[in-house]
């Protein structure tokens, strides 16, 4: 189910669109499906396409003329991330959390100077012979893609959301209003109930409380 909602650059809420159930996993041409159910009126005014960072999201955004927010959250998962708690404690493990906290300065940072100091500084981190794999792999994708993570940076006016935990919420409040559906229409016409009912959702934007100050 691809649950979908809009927020005004002036709003702090975002507004539920009708959700879309489609068939397999989620993939770069079913979000193009869910995406094409967006009436035109509403599409017209999109700026800026907010995601997890899916595999594709960054076409999508370009396909449609987007600027693209990634997810900070899901990012920082990402890098923490590592199954069981033995093999979380690796050898790696200073410089993993000096490269965690180069990423977050990475992700916030307004000085043009310390920012270019920090990506140096990740880049010397990952070529650490004691670096996990995994970490290098994703800094080097978030390194390739750092604008899409400080979008609402660059364009503060926007009042962009850093994630998408707000519309993620909706999925446990979905699933216990479906939980008693048998087929799928049934799971679709209770979910689109559900959300037209709820309407809205808080959605704060990163940089709202100073743009209010």
């Amino acid at each position: 189910m691809y649950v979908m909602a809009v927020k005004p650059a002036s709003s702090s809420k975002a507004y539920y669109l009708d959700p879309v159930l489609l068939s397999g996993k989620e993939s770069y041409d079913r979000w193009r499906q869910a995406l094409a159910t967006l009436p035109q009126r509403i599409k017209k005014q999109v700026l800026t396409f907010v995601s997890d960072g899916f595999r594709g999201s960054k076409l999508i955004a370009k396909e449609h003329g987007w600027i693209h927010q990634r997810c900070h959250f899901h990012l920082l998962m990402a890098l923490i991330r590592r199954h069981g708690r033995r093999s979380y404690r690796t050898r790696g493990t200073p410089i993993r959390e000096k490269l965690l906290g180069v990423v977050r300065i990475l992700l916030t940072t307004t000085d043009d100077r310390f920012l270019l100091h920090q990506v140096i500084k990740a880049k010397r981190l990952i070529r650490h012979p004691l670096c996990p794999p995994w970490i290098r792999i994703q800094t080097v994708e978030f390194l390739r893609t750092l604008n899409d993570f400080r979008a609402y940076l660059i364009y503060p006016e926007l009042n962009l959301p850093t994630t998408t935990n707000s519309i993620e919420s909706s999925g446990k409040l979905i699933r216990k209003a479906t939980g008693t559906a048998r087929t799928p229409r049934s799971v679709l016409l209770r979910a689109t109930v559900f959300l037209r009912l709820k309407k809205l959702i808080t959605c704060n934007g990163k940089l709202s409380t100073k743009l209010c100050q």
